[in-house]
C-alpha cells in the first residue's frame, strides 16, 4: 500500500490495470480493460476518491506534456512509457 501513497496513478495503471482519465467536467474517471473482481474495482475506486486532487493534477500535467510534444510518429507499445498506456485500448467505464 506504500506504493499507492507514493504514486497513485502508477499503482492504478500498472497494478490494477485500469485506465484513469478526466471527463468533460474535470472529474477523475476509471475504466477497466478486462474483467476485474469487485475487490479490485472497489480498491481502485477508493484510491481514486482518496487521491482525486493529486490524480487530477497529474493527469493535467500528462495532457499538457502530450500537447507540448510535437512527435507525430507513434512509438511501439513496448517502447512507450507507462503513462502513455493509460489512454490506449478499448475500455468499459466504471460507473
Amino acid at each position: 500500500m506504500t506504493e499507492t501513497c507514493q504514486d497513485p496513478l502508477r499503482y492504478l495503471v500498472e497494478c490494477l490495470c485500469c485506465r484513469v482519465y478526466l471527463d468533460g467536467g474535470d472529474n477523475v474517471r476509471l475504466a477497466f480493460s478486462r474483467r476485474h473482481g469487485l475487490k479490485d474495482m472497489m480498491t481502485a475506486q477508493g484510491i481514486a476518491r482518496s487521491y482525486a486532487g493529486p490524480l487530477r493534477d497529474r493527469l493535467h500535467q500528462l495532457r499538457e506534456a502530450g500537447e507540448a510534444s510535437a512527435e507525430p510518429a507513434a512509438a511501439p507499445a513496448e517502447a512507450r512509457p507507462w503513462a502513455e498506456h493509460v489512454a490506449t485500448g478499448a475500455f468499459c467505464p466504471l460507473i
